[in-house]
């Protein structure tokens, strides 16, 4: 039987680790140049009050004003030890986490609703409204672990990015940036496209190989079916010309035709006859006995309703002498020719 092909391995799907830090608690100067004092106490309201419902934080590129586009969304927040922290993210694009991952773009900053803004969802509280990934652009929060693998506009919104050194309008920075790293997106979206193709092409030529298989183990199955019922046939013919013949006696054709197919999966016999070697299979040779034994009985002579000549058994049909016949083996505890041959008598004396 042909080995089945393997199965090919499930895709890997690049995902964004828990505990990623984004805002450490202290006085910070946000990117219009305030600045702000956030304590430990602060951050842990703000990871309570979290509430996706209420307002989704996304994964961004930058710190966009409308928070888009969004590379992720953020599930939960946790803070320990004065550090916040994502504590999960959901339908992380793959390619956006392959570059974290990688550490092509490892820097973040944080962006909250100021707690007397008027579009904080929250108010009375620093509620988070994204985290921005950074490329060359450092954030304002310094001293976080790197990761292991940065509405319409908003007043009130918070931002600590610290600002390049630049002449052109800060503004046009994230833009900039957006562009080198979606151009690292596109690069990588372009490898995982390629590998995409690859498994599929792997998982086809294996899907037709296992087809291929199939089929010729149908086939397989089927000449051999076809040939057991064939072989049968010819048991079953051997052994209605053996009952003709005398040699074998009706009610043991069916085990004579059970005991030639048993015989039939047995491997072939080499025995010496005389100067020679001879080489036979079971069945065969079991078949060769059979057709060299003389016949028990003759039932030629005994046509049913008819009276038999030369002293056979007188008016009696075949029927009549065999349950005659098996009535008086039961009784004297013979074989059937000598029972046989003890009715006969009787009816013909």
């Amino acid at each position: 039987m042909r080995p089945m092909p393997s199965k090919a391995p499930a895709p890997h799907t690049p995902a964004l680790p828990a505990g990623i830090e984004v805002f450490r608690a202290g006085t910070r100067t946000a990117d219009d140049g305030s600045v702000h004092t956030i304590t430990a106490s602060d951050l842990a309201a703000a990871a309570a009050a979290y509430d996706p419902a209420v307002h989704e934080a996304p994964h961004t590129v930058g710190h966009p004003q409308n928070n888009a586009p969004a590379y992720g969304w953020i599930e939960r927040f946790a803070v320990q030890d004065g550090v916040l922290q994502i504590a999960a993210s959901k339908q992380v694009e793959p390619q956006f986490a392959e570059l974290v991952s990688s550490g092509r773009i490892k820097k973040r900053s944080m962006s909250f609703y100021h707690p007397k803004d008027s579009s904080n969802p929250k108010p009375g509280i620093w509620y988070p409204r994204h985290v921005a990934w950074l490329g060359a652009q450092p954030p304002a929060v310094k001293g976080l672990k790197d990761v292991n693998f940065s509405e319409g506009d908003a007043k009130g919104a918070v931002c600590f990015s610290e600002p390049t050194t630049t002449t052109e309008p800060s503004t046009q920075e994230p833009d900039d940036m957006s562009k080198e790293l979606q151009a690292q997106l596109d690069e990588v979206n372009t490898k995982l496209a390629a590998e995409k193709a690859a498994r599929e092409k792997a998982e086809a030529t294996a899907a037709e190989a296992k087809k291929k298989a199939d089929a010729a183990q149908a086939e397989s199955a089927s000449f051999a079916e076809s040939a057991r019922a064939s072989r049968k046939a010819g048991f079953v013919s051997f052994a209605d010309a053996q009952v003709e013949a005398g040699r074998l006696l009706p009610k043991d054709k069916e085990m004579a035709v059970a005991t030639l197919e048993a015989l039939a999966d047995a491997q072939p016999v080499e025995f010496s006859e005389g100067d020679t070697t001879r080489k036979v299979s079971p069945a065969q040779w079991f078949q060769d006995l059979f057709a060299s034994a003389k016949p028990v009985v003759n039932f030629g002579e005994f046509a049913g309703g008819r009276v038999p000549q030369d002293g056979a058994a007188k008016g009696k049909s075949d029927a009549e002498i065999d349950k005659a016949a098996q009535a008086y083996m039961r009784q004297h505890k013979v074989n059937y020719a000598e029972a046989l041959t003890a009715v006969t008598t009787s009816f013909t004396s």
